[in-house]
């Protein structure tokens, strides 16, 4: 079953480093009010573990999938960070915050994902509160259940 399902932003660490990349999706976001991100899709988590991202990649038009399991999600967190720092290029600050996931992937790397989920650029408003809630609950329900 379906726990939510909504549009998302998402960007990886790696590309969040990249200052050249970083400049050209930049570059590339038509509507100002974006946050910085490579990654435009839908986000579905579901009640069996499974967070799903299905998009297109900003920088090639290419269709991204990508699939995390809960279990292998280390960490939750809801806000900026020394990496990802909430600054526009002229300096001003982000006021939505991003969900960062740091995740194990299939090759035992560790990743680092932050996500604007529901993002709505006119109003300046996302649901990462929420989306933040849910993750966190399903990771405890997730552990609880393989406790036992």
């Amino acid at each position: 079953m379906v726990m939510l399902k909504e549009r998302a932003l998402i960007i990886f660490e790696e590309d969040v480093l990249n200052t050249d990349l970083l400049k050209t999706l930049r570059a590339r976001i038509v509507t100002q009010m974006l946050p910085p991100h490579r990654y435009d899709g839908m986000i579905t988590i579901d009640d069996e573990g499974m967070i799903l991202f299905e998009g297109k990649d900003l920088l090639n038009n290419g269709r991204f999938r990508l699939s995390i399991s809960i279990d292998s999600i280390v960490d939750i967190h809801l806000g900026f960070d020394d990496v990802y720092i909430g600054k526009d290029s002229k300096g001003k600050r982000y006021q939505l915050n991003p969900i960062r996931l740091k995740y194990v992937d299939d090759t035992s790397r560790i990743r680092i994902l932050y996500i604007f989920p529901e993002f709505r650029g006119l109003f300046r408003t996302n649901s990462s509160e929420e989306v933040y809630k849910i993750l966190i609950d399903a990771k405890a329900k997730y552990s609880a259940s393989r406790e036992q």
